[in-house]
């Protein structure tokens, strides 16, 4: 499995780019994302780079400060860290994904998994 998409993705994330984030994503992705605000699922490479940029949207400040790709078995798995500020408070996040990657080199189906964002 390719670390390149796993990079493309974080990079996308930390330039709050929807659409760089959704070309990660199959057109008819399966994304689901269980947060502390509850799950959230999308069916679209649209939605679901909308719905994950949107998540630090509010940030004034992002910092990637940590990231990871490895195989799992035939997944992909995708961590990283972000140390931001919102609202002038500083914040930590994580997450976890979990991939299955198409012949494409888009992501098909995504678990993700989310610490909240942690005031520091």
């Amino acid at each position: 499995m390719s670390d390149s998409l796993g990079e493309r993705l974080v990079a996308g994330i930390a330039a709050q780019d929807a659409t760089a984030i959704a070309s990660c994503f199959a057109e008819s992705v399966q994304f689901r994302a269980l947060s502390p605000n509850g799950l959230r699922e999308r069916a679209s490479a649209a939605e679901t780079g909308a719905l994950v940029a949107g998540w630090f949207g509010d940030s004034t400040v992002l910092e990637l400060v940590g990231s990871h790709t490895d195989a799992v078995a035939d997944k992909l798995h995708i961590s990283y860290r972000f140390e931001g500020v919102e609202e002038g408070e500083p914040y930590v996040v994580e997450q976890q994904l979990y991939c299955v990657v198409n012949g494409d080199g888009t992501i098909e189906r995504a678990d993700l998994l989310c610490s909240g964002f942690q005031r520091l």
